[in-house]
């Protein structure tokens, strides 16, 4: 039985990805903030508790850009901002994503695709990160993007989460991300896929800090010592594509998106060392605008106990720990689910 807290979550997910979608692609863009405004009060009133945790535990050696309150706040409103931005995703279309989104650096990916062995733009969960795909997929880049496919995280979160409607609204989203310009490359499948785009000389889009692999590195990342698959670095290695580290960044009140593409990364020698490199590039960007990755950092510790190996070292024990042979195989069958319009196969 979900609790009281939970079932008013679902109950306005669920509203909002149905009824509410409709509404909201007729809402004139400026008013999207009003409404996240009001939408993240009182998401925060439910309780930050292990958000602010987080956030102090990410500045332990350093001071916060801004008072802890103020990043809370904002973390709430970017979050249901960019929660509203995904039922819009059907509105977005090459004439109108100049007014949602601006790409800056687009002269290193073109520098990177001119070299013809494509191009990995590498990002976080930090910020807005989906939008990537349409302000590139909608300017002409070709583009796939590796990542789950929401209803997956209904199977990998069944014992402790996962409620009929929270499954709808997650088969929901994906109905809404499929319109997005760019072929969809399911991560727990075979990534021959991602491999052949790049050898088309096309964008591969990448988050280097999710939750599934093979292979792991340990780091440092944010004053903490973190786990990191080393599949991009394995990818990016054997493509021998341009890595560019790319970030989404739009402050309260702002009405587009900046999709920021930087400078390339170089091989640091080995899986390892390049990903300590990622990590390393990646966190300057978080340590100044902390309320744009807090979100996933929350969620990231909710999920440390079927992770196969948690974020961070330095969680509090999970009330549902796996080992990581019982969450790698945990994940392995999660990652069975299929698309129902998924040819079956042959």
């Amino acid at each position: 039985m979900p609790s009281p807290t939970l079932l008013v979550k679902d109950l306005a997910g669920l509203a909002l990805y149905y009824p509410g979608q409709a509404l909201l692609n007729r809402v004139p863009r400026a008013s999207l903030d009003r409404f996240a405004r009001a939408g993240g009060r009182v998401v925060q009133r439910m309780g930050d508790a292990e958000m602010r945790d987080e956030l102090e535990k990410i500045y332990r050696t350093r001071p916060m850009p801004r008072p802890a309150d103020a990043i809370l706040r904002d973390t709430y409103q970017l979050t249901m901002f960019n929660e509203l931005e995904v039922l819009r995703y059907p509105w977005l279309n090459p004439s109108t994503i100049d007014g949602v989104c601006e790409i800056v650096g687009r002269e290193h990916l073109d520098a990177a695709r001119a070299r013809g062995k494509g191009a990995i733009v590498l990002i976080a969960h930090f910020g807005a990160n989906q939008m990537i795909m349409p302000a590139l997929g909608h300017v002409g880049y070709p583009m796939s993007q590796l990542s789950a496919p929401p209803p997956v995280w209904a199977e990998i979160l069944r014992e402790t989460r996962t409620t009929p409607l929270w499954k709808k609204t997650l088969e929901r989203r994906w109905e809404l991300e499929k319109k997005l310009p760019v072929q969809h490359i399911n991560v727990f499948r075979f990534l021959r896929p991602a491999f052949e785009a790049l050898g088309r000389n096309e964008v591969l889009g990448l988050a280097f800090d999710g939750g599934g692999g093979k292979k792991w590195a340990e780091v440092d990342f944010l004053g903490r010592r973190a786990n990191l698959s080393i599949q991009p670095a394995q990818i990016w290695h054997k493509t021998k594509s341009v890595l560019l580290p790319t970030y989404v960044l739009r402050m309260p009140g702002e009405l587009r998106h900046k999709v920021v593409i930087t400078e390339p990364l170089e091989w640091a020698g080995s899986n390892e060392a390049s990903m300590q490199a990622v990590a390393t590039r990646f966190e300057e960007w978080i340590w100044r605008w902390p309320e744009h990755y807090l979100h996933f950092l929350q969620m990231r510790r909710r999920v440390r106990g079927t992770d196969v190996f948690p974020l961070f070292h330095d969680y509090p024990p999970a009330e549902l720990q796996m080992s990581p042979e019982e969450a790698e195989e945990h994940l392995k069958r999660a990652g069975e689910w299929r698309d129902k319009d998924e040819a079956s196969p042959g």
